[in-house]
């Protein structure tokens, strides 16, 4: 199994788009903290990836959520690894 590092101040884990509101939460902090970061669907808290089935459905979801709940708005990049 992929480890790819450990989470920081501005880089966080969430092992699906199941956790979308705890997602939402953490974007929104490391936004307010630093004023860019990252997240990563698929990936546990200790950096081991499982992966994660993504299709547009999925992308739709993720972005309206994001857009629906982050004030002023944002416009992230979205990519699939």
């Amino acid at each position: 199994m992929e480890n790819i590092g450990i989470e920081t101040e501005q880089i966080e884990y969430k092992k699906s788009t199941g956790e979308i509101k705890e997602a939402i939460t953490s974007i929104a902090a490391i936004l307010n903290k630093h004023g860019a970061g990252e997240l990563y669907f698929g990936v546990k808290n200790n950096g081991d990836v499982v992966g994660q089935e993504i299709n547009d459905e999925t992308l739709r979801k993720v972005s309206q959520a994001i857009k629906n709940h982050i004030t002023p708005s944002i416009f992230p990049q979205i990519s699939i690894r």
